[in-house]
């Protein structure tokens, strides 16, 4: 992660509640004070419900790629953001959203709760779209699931429901169909970087050309580190 983005977030985080208070605009900040906290709660829920995941990724990986070359390590990731298109996406949704959710009330202050609703819904609904399109154009999916063996990389997908609204309290029922790109581990450069929770993948292979980048959260509170720390330290980054 940049510098830049990491300072968009800390922006985003800090700043927006900040202003809101400032403004006196208690609804604004109730909706997003009742967001951040439920986002934190389904964090913590979703660690506790799968305290073994770096084993089942490993396990689920292993049914795709086949018993002929053990898995390693296996963790999810996703394509890194394109920031600008990213932003631009998610203030595009919020502001169809807040009209679209104004229309909805009768008087003022419904008018002013249902834009607000529908700005934040708009605005996921374009954060969501943003990535689905950036890891199209590289031939991947939203959130990807990567296996390393003793000689490739494989990197399969992992088909979430396509819905803004979806959240992975528990990825049993998920299960990976098909390899998106595979990766000669002997040919392939592999580059880490990390700012604050977040760690930057970056794949590249000498002989093809073919470059990968991807990231992932290392948060120990998060049920996701495990894995995707077994699988760096696998890679040597």
């Amino acid at each position: 992660m940049s510098r830049a983005r990491l300072f968009l977030g800390v922006a985003f985080l800090i700043g927006i509640p900040a202003v809101l208070i400032w403004t006196r605009a208690w609804t604004d900040l109730a909706i997003a004070g009742g967001i951040i906290a439920a986002l934190l709660a389904l964090v913590l829920l979703r660690k506790r419900a799968n305290p073994n995941l770096d084993k089942e990724y490993r396990s689920k990986a292993q049914a795709v790629v086949g018993d002929a070359t053990p898995v390693i390590a296996a963790s999810l990731m996703a394509p890194q953001d394109k920031s600008g298109k990213l932003i631009w996406s998610m203030f595009k949704g919020s502001l169809a959203g807040e009209i679209v959710g104004g229309l909805t009330g009768a008087t003022v202050d419904q008018i002013s709760v249902g834009a607000d609703i529908g700005g934040t819904i708009g605005m996921l609904r374009g954060m969501h779209a943003a990535r689905r399109e950036n890891a199209e154009e590289q031939g991947l999916v939203p959130v990807v699931l990567v296996a390393v063996t003793e000689t490739t990389i494989e990197i399969l997908d992992w088909p979430r429901p396509d819905q803004t609204a979806y959240v992975a309290i528990s990825e049993t029922s998920i299960e990976p169909t098909r390899v998106l790109k595979t990766l000669d581990r002997a040919t392939t450069l592999a580059k880490r970087t990390s700012q604050g929770y977040r760690a930057s993948l970056y794949l590249a292979n000498t002989v093809t050309g073919e470059s990968i980048a991807l990231q992932a959260g290392t948060n120990p509170a998060t049920a996701d580190a495990k894995p995707t720390k077994a699988l760096l330290a696998v890679l040597g980054v």
